[in-house]
């Protein structure tokens, strides 16, 4: 059967679902535990079924933009939109999405040690340093609003206030809500809000964790401390700065040379360029012994080169999913064949941190799927 272009395609059979139980009602809705019973996955449903009456209207715009905000969202930290229901005629619908067997943040962290802390931290930043990559401003940072697995996965939820920013609307406070501070920041008073007053708002929220927790020896609150400086002149511009800090922090501590990070940096950088967007949610590759021998064959088909032949061979050392890349012959062969030395004699626990922090760098890679088309089947 011949389909064409814009042609709407209806599903006849609708896909069901075992009703587990209640999880509970907030301003906007109520959430339901359940299951697919074709995959055994459990899902939260969440049906928009606001408080106030007077504002539902309103309040459904801002829940089709969630949907919207949210669908293209793949990154660990961040929770997942799997699939939505509309029924506009009756101001309503459903949105099914990841469910999270954990605690909030807060609950998470009591009476856990330094390095937990300083775990989750880091994980926290990746998140909104993703959503700052993809121009989404969240607008609720708070407590209830992030949770941790059981596993210590750190995951942002609760997109229902949040925003897609472009070239023209970057700055503007047109929700402020109640947010758990004693001080705001300045620029707040002249109706700004952007990814840099969420930096304040995630620095304040974790100093008050910390302080809650009597935790005193954390070894990124100078960068706290910058981050949650009222005057927006003063703190740090970006989650991406907060990252690069904290990156630098950690070759410190395992003393790295002055030379070594020069390399990394040169080898990093020139890696995360050249890979314009996923296809699909990351899958690095996480085992160093494999990533070194995919370099040391790439290596021995272009050590006579100036510039890498072919920049999708270095990419796939370090990604399994698929990618779009720029194809443009700059990538110095000399800066893979010293980063490849470097690796290679570095201790097993270096290994893991410079590989963390590559990961980390193509976290913030938007994510990209395909529009696929073909002539012989529905879609």
């Amino acid at each position: 059967m011949t389909r064409v272009q814009g042609e709407i395609l209806k599903f006849i059979k609708t896909k069901e679902y075992t009703f587990q139980r209640y999880l509970g009602q907030g301003g906007t809705g109520t959430a339901i535990l359940v299951k697919d019973e074709v995959t055994e996955f459990n899902f939260v449903c969440k049906k928009y079924t606001p408080y106030d009456e007077e504002k539902k209207e309103e309040y459904f715009k801002r829940f089709i933009d969630e949907i919207k905000i949210m669908i293209p969202v793949f990154h660990e930290n961040i929770v997942r939109i799997y699939n939505y229901y509309l029924y506009p005629e009756h101001t309503t619908g459903y949105i099914l999405m990841e469910y999270i067997e954990g605690s909030t943040i807060d609950e998470f962290l009591l009476w856990q040690s330094n390095d937990i802390f300083e775990d989750i931290f880091i994980q926290l930043i990746d998140a909104f340093a993703y959503l700052e990559k993809n121009n989404i401003l969240h607008r609720d940072i708070r407590n209830n609003n992030i949770l941790v697995t059981d596993d210590g996965v750190l995951k942002v939820i609760d997109f229902g206030f949040g925003k897609k920013i472009g070239e023209t609307n970057k700055e503007t406070a047109s929700i402020l809500l109640n947010w758990p501070v004693s001080e705001f920041p300045e620029e707040i008073q002249e109706q700004k809000y952007n990814h840099q007053t969420e930096v304040y708002f995630v620095g304040k929220l974790f100093n008050k964790l910390m302080e809650s927790n009597g935790v005193v020896d954390f070894s990124y609150r100078h960068i706290i401390e910058k981050m949650i400086l009222t005057n927006p002149d003063k703190r740090v511009s970006s989650f991406f700065e907060v990252r690069e800090s904290i990156s630098q922090d950690i070759f410190k501590e395992y003393n790295f040379t002055e030379k070594e990070q020069q390399i990394y940096i040169a080898f990093a950088d020139q890696l995360r360029y050249h890979v314009n967007s996923f296809s699909s949610e990351l899958k690095p590759v996480k085992n160093v012994k494999a990533i070194l021998k995919s370099l040391e064959s790439l290596l021995k088909e272009c050590l006579l080169e100036e510039y890498l032949q072919n920049n999708a061979s270095l990419i796939s050392c370090f990604v399994e999913n698929g990618y779009n890349y720029k194809p443009k012959k700059d990538i110095y062969v000399s800066d893979i064949s010293d980063f490849y030395k470097m690796l290679f004699r570095f201790s097993q626990s270096k290994q893991e941190i410079v590989l963390n922090n590559i990961i980390a760098r193509l976290r913030t890679i938007t994510v990209v799927v395909p529009n696929t088309e073909d002539d012989e089947i529905p879609f």
